[in-house]
């Protein structure tokens, strides 16, 4: 039995690293951080740990923050994870004004399916930042085509297990709702273990067009300094897959 999130899960839990090897994202949010001279930064989502460990190889404080303990007890044991202060709960559980940087990575931005939801972080977010502090993060553009990506076909992968072995791994976009540019789905996950074990857990999320993150921000009280396409740093267009935002606390 798979638990309603897969985060909870230590099964699927293992493999997740071993999924994301060679994920830009991470260098990218590196050299963001350093780039902008973060020395205090809050990991929002920060799943098993990878980045905020790198981080706090440079930053004089990291903390990390998860809704999943199973994700958390990775992030505890990885090593340099005892630089990181680790958090099990929500941003809202995070000390006032103790960031200049804040990172929400993995596409953290979509898990917040309700519009008030996503308001209450964002104003969470600006208390947690010290004045004129920045927020960093990344949500999938919607006109892309995602119901076409995401099929069994298009996305089957195998990988080396940890633990021996390999493991199998795929999506299936189940429904969308909403409009062409600002839409909510499910997907299903699918994983074949190697003692053939198939673990299948749903996930819904959602995708906001650019004007929608753009005035929310600003809403919020951020002013959009900077935004990217890819992690390749080229410009945000409508074809790119990403939109990635850099904005400052006002």
């Amino acid at each position: 039995m798979v638990p309603e999130s897969w985060t909870e899960d230590p099964r699927l839990v293992a493999v997740y690293d071993a999924e994301c090897v060679g994920r830009r994202d991470h260098d990218f949010y590196l050299a963001l951080a350093h780039a902008v001279g973060a020395v205090s930064v809050v990991d929002i989502g920060c799943g098993t740990g990878a980045l905020a460990v790198d981080l706090a190889r440079h930053a004089s404080r990291v903390i990390g923050v998860d809704t999943a303990a199973a994700m958390l007890d990775v992030a505890r044991m990885r090593s340099g994870g005892d630089a990181v202060e680790w958090i099990h709960g929500y941003a809202a559980d995070v000390p006032t004004a103790v960031a200049d940087l804040v990172i929400m990575t993995g596409h953290v931005a979509q898990y917040f399916i309700d519009d008030s939801d996503w308001v209450h972080l964002l104003g969470e977010v600006r208390r947690i930042l010290t004045a004129g502090g920045r927020l960093t993060f990344e949500t999938r553009n919607p006109a892309v085509g995602w119901t076409e990506r995401w099929t069994r076909e298009r996305t089957t992968t195998t990988y080396a297990h940890p633990d021996g072995g390999e493991f199998t791994a795929w999506i299936e976009l189940s429904e969308v709702t909403g409009a062409q540019d600002s839409y909510t789905t499910i997907h299903v996950g699918h994983t074949v273990l190697p003692d053939g074990a198939h673990l299948a857990c749903s996930e819904v999320l959602r995708f906001r067009s650019t004007s929608e993150i753009v005035a929310s921000l600003e809403t919020a009280g951020f002013h959009l300094e900077k935004t990217w396409g890819d992690w390749d740093k080229s410009a945000a267009t409508p074809a790119s897959c990403e939109f990635i935002v850099l904005a400052r606390s006002a």
